[in-house]
């Protein structure tokens, strides 16, 4: 995929933003697989020590929440990944200005109908044990993710793939069903695992397993309290300068707050909108902000004989009833009041920039049209519905989702909140398990296409086929799901931006989602350190240095 200069321009802009706007220990995993037995409670030891120190060698992160599983294909969410690309290599990798470049694939070609795709691997990388990383174990790990079977999102990314075949060891030919224009993005998303540990595939044996071929290895795991990585000094590229990194997990606004004031950390992702100003004005500190790519928005079962309204008609397979709830939505209040103009109107699934966006203006708040459509619909006195969300994922998501219900509790529509942690939320909330009629997530990508979006938000969901991973509401259309399989075989960007955009626009139209806003990144940082974030915003170790 072609680097697009917008986007470039745009990373390159959010660098100089610099201005603020208006738990205990459960258990303990150290390095596994086959690292030497010995080095293990040293090694430990020694990371958390120099993570603690203030030496220009070592890095303290603060997440908002903490890893879902050790294991890369369990879920496809945004805190575990970044702490996975760390650790495990995959054959492309995605730069900070949204293009592509080789990384365990030094090269590779595609043939003359786009559906063949030949990957040329490196020959001098190694595991984090020694071992040598050949085809096997990059087969291996895609038929992983393309397991329809597993928890995550992943078969997505391998939904066009036919075929995953090694000829020789350091060659993987990955043949699909029809030319792909993102299949850069696709592959960038598919972590490399020793082959053995991938055949195995189960998370116990994975995550107990943490070997890969990345720049830090896997050192040990607090659960709820830490997570350490050293510096893979026998990596194949450019060793880090950062030599040890601790990435401390604290879901309390306050408190994260209250770490960074006290220069107990160096970096802070998800700073409160709060208490930016204040963090800001603190010497020796300063606040990061940009524009995200994070969309949090609302999912709507639209199946009219959904399992989750037995017996009688789900009421939200009406149209009319999901462009009242749409219009019964204050998202304009909610910028200014729970996130602090800290957010950005979001009116479609497709970020600005990227293939596929068209201009679209939200459709203003009105609550009395929205009960002149629930009375149209056959439901004058409204319905009971229950909103599933979590309560520590998402910027002020807990007081987000409240504000969503009071909203639609003023025109009749009685909601009750099923707030959860994280970690149970995305279990939850899968497609495959049906057990949420209406729910607040987000989503992201950097792929810099729409159509990476269109397929996994609004396509039908099928989990054998690997389509519609993230479709939660069940939404359906037929015109949708053609628009995409279309838009699939336009390697012209223009063309399949056309056609995204149609696609999106059927969808918008059918109300198949009620977006509310994109998330601003927020960090803070200590000013010894140099810093520039990635729009999609994966905080890696190797991208600071100290002045």
């Amino acid at each position: 995929m072609k680097k697009r200069a917008l986007l470039v321009a745009l990373a390159a802009a959010m660098a100089a933003s610099l201005v603020g706007c208006g738990g205990s220990s459960a258990s303990s995993t150290t390095a596994a697989g086959s690292a030497a037995e010995g080095s293990e409670s040293a090694g430990s030891e020694a990371a958390g020590e120099a993570a603690d120190a203030s030496g220009k060698d070592s890095l303290v992160i603060v997440t908002s929440s903490d890893v879902l599983s050790m294991d890369p294909y369990r879920y496809d969410e945004g805190a575990t990944n970044q702490i996975m690309l760390h650790i495990y290599d995959t054959l492309v990798s995605q730069d900070a200005d949204m293009g592509f470049s080789p990384c365990l694939a030094e090269s590779w070609e595609t043939s003359e109908d786009g559906l063949t795709w030949t990957f040329h691997l490196r020959k001098d990388v190694k595991f984090h044990d020694g071992e040598v990383m050949d085809s096997g174990d990059v087969v291996a790990s895609i038929n992983l993710a393309s397991n329809p079977d597993s928890p995550s999102a992943y078969s997505s990314y391998t939904a066009t793939f036919e075929s995953v075949e090694a000829p020789d060891e350091n060659t993987v030919v990955i043949k699909t069903t029809t030319p792909n224009p993102v299949m850069l993005f696709d592959v960038a998303q598919l972590y490399v695992l020793k082959q053995e540990n991938a055949e195995v595939g189960t998370e116990e044996q994975v995550a107990d397993n943490v070997v890969g071929t990345g720049r830090y290895k896997f050192v040990e795991q607090v659960k709820e309290d830490h997570i350490d990585l050293a510096a893979n000094e026998d990596y194949w590229g450019e060793v880090p300068a950062i030599k040890n990194v601790r990435f401390r997990p604290i879901t309390n606004e306050a408190t994260r707050t209250a770490t960074m004031l006290t220069g107990d950390v160096d970096f802070t992702i998800d700073v409160s909108v709060r208490d930016m100003d204040r963090l800001d004005a603190t010497d020796g500190i300063s606040v990061i902000k940009q524009k995200g790519l994070r969309e949090i928005y609302l999912n709507l079962d639209s199946r009219e004989d959904s399992p989750l309204f037995p017996g009688q008609k789900n009421p939200m397979s009406d149209v009319k009833v999901r462009q009242a709830m749409y219009l019964a939505i204050d998202e304009d209040t909610i910028i200014k009041n729970i996130m602090n103009g800290c957010a950005f109107e979001m009116n479609s699934i497709i970020p600005e920039d990227y293939v596929g966006y068209t201009e679209v203006t939200r459709e203003a708040y009105d609550p009395e049209k929205a009960k002149e459509l629930l009375a149209e619909a056959g439901y004058p006195d409204g319905f009971e519905v229950t909103l599933d969300a979590s309560n520590d994922r998402y910027m002020n998501d807990e007081q987000i989702a409240q504000a969503v219900a009071g909203y639609l509790e003023k025109v009749g529509i009685k909601v009750n909140l099923n707030l959860m942690p994280k970690s149970n939320f995305f279990s939850y909330i899968k497609p495959a398990e049906n057990k949420s009629m209406f729910l607040m997530t987000g989503w992201s990508d950097s792929s810099g296409d729409g159509l990476s979006l269109a397929h996994d938000m609004i396509y039908t969901y099928n989990r054998e086929a690997g389509d519609g991973g993230v479709n939660r509401g069940h939404y359906s259309n037929a015109q949708v799901d053609a628009l995409i399989d279309q838009a699939f075989t336009e390697m012209d960007d223009a063309k399949r931006g056309e056609l995204v955009a149609e696609a999106d626009k059927i969808a918008r139209e059918d109300y198949a989602y009620i977006p509310l806003h994109f998330e601003q990144n927020t960090y803070a940082i200590k000013d010894t350190l140099n810093y520039t974030p990635r729009v999609n915003k994966y905080v890696f170790a190797w991208e600071f240095s100290y002045k």
